[in-house]
This record gives C-alpha cells, structure tokens and sequence, in this order.
C-alpha cells in the first residue's frame, strides 16, 4: 500500500492536487464534481474503502485523525482541502482538527463542513452566519472548537478557510422508511420544532463552489 501510494504521489500530472479528509457519503457525492478539475486524494483510515475511493476517482490515502504521527504523508500533499472529518463522540475539543492543523501547508485554501448547531437554541428564530455562535452542548462546542483552529491556522499561515455550517442533511438513503413503513412517530407533537435540513447532493455541490468562491 505504500508503495502504491509513493508511485500515486510521484505519477506526473497537469490537474491541481486536492485532499478530502472524510470521505464518506458526502465526499463521495463531491467526487464526481472534482475529478476532472483536480487530481483527488481522499484520506480514510479503513483501508477496506481504498478501492471503492480509487474507483470513485480518487488517489486513497490510509491515515488517521486521531494518530497525529499517520498525517505526516499528507504535510504539503495539496494546496485545496476539504475536511468532512467530524470530531470525536466525547470531549470539548476537536482533537482530529488540531491534529490536523499542525500538518496543513502555508496559502492552502480549506472548505470546513462544520454545523448549525454551533448557534444554540434559537427559540425559532431566523439565523444566518452573522449570528453569534452559542454552542448548548458537547458536539457543537466541539465543531466550534475546530472553526477557531481552523481560523488561528489560515492567520498564521496565509491560507484561507471558508466554513459551511450545515443542518440536517437528508437523501433517498438517509429516510427512516422503517419508521415511515410502520406509521411509528418520529417525534411526539409536543416535541415537534422547526428543522433545517439540505440534501446531501446539494451540499456537494456547494462545497464544490465554495472551494472557489467561498469567503471566511
């Protein structure tokens, strides 16, 4: 596997390097939409997915967040990421990011997949990205933790960072049919908020944009 990815690295090629950190349904939506713009390296740390990804039109990458010693490879690999990564399931902290951001290049450009969790409870009150982030639990002060890493990096670094902070995402796959098919409720009314939510495809595709237009 090493060396395959060595002959991957040192293989000439005309198309500007990416890296996707995260590659799972939504990176592999967002493929389709870089392969012929860019030359792909998707990082996993399940080497059982490395021929799905390279199928998919990626160069696969074995590493792990969570071992800091495994990124090593990917310092300087592309000057565009997209990290999908999400944090760990306990703790303030995203370790995964930190772990990151000591590897990332100088005058990269980054698309951070964050949450709108990252707002609190709102109360039903109309939110866009101006709004101060008040996280109310563990996971959402732990993407908020990532966004400030991430901001610290591209001030030191000249890079850029641009953050999507994204709602629910549903798709054709992601429905509760189980529960639609068994009329089970899947909220009691009086429990029942309003909810945001995207589609999976079309996050893809605003990531694709955003690796161009998007803004800190």
């Amino acid at each position: 596997m090493k060396n395959m990815l060595m002959h991957s690295l040192r293989k000439p090629s005309g198309l500007p390097r990416l890296l996707i950190l995260g590659c799972g349904d939504v990176g592999m939506r967002l493929l389709p939409l870089l392969r012929a713009r860019f030359r792909v390296f998707a990082v996993t740390s399940q080497p059982a997915r490395c021929a799905q990804l390279r199928e998919a039109g990626a160069v696969p990458i074995v590493a792990n967040l969570d071992d800091r010693a495994s990124l090593k490879r990917l310092a300087g690999l592309a000057s565009r990421i997209v990290h999908l990564a999400p944090p760990l399931s306990s703790g303030l902290l995203d370790r995964r990011t930190r772990n990151l951001a000591a590897i990332l290049p100088e005058h990269a450009r980054m698309v951070y997949v964050s949450t709108s969790g990252v707002y609190g409870d709102c109360a039903g009150a109309w939110v866009d990205e101006t709004r101060p982030t008040a996280p109310a639990n563990a996971r959402a002060k732990r993407r908020v933790d990532a966004e400030q890493v991430l901001r610290g990096w591209s001030a030191r670094r000249g890079a850029k960072v641009a953050i999507l902070r994204v709602p629910g995402i549903y798709a054709d796959d992601r429905l509760p049919l189980k529960r639609l098919r068994e009329g089970t409720p899947a909220l009691a009314a009086d429990d029942d908020v309003y909810t945001n939510h995207i589609h999976a495809d079309d996050l893809a595709r605003i990531i694709e944009r955003a690796l161009w237009r998007g803004e800190p």
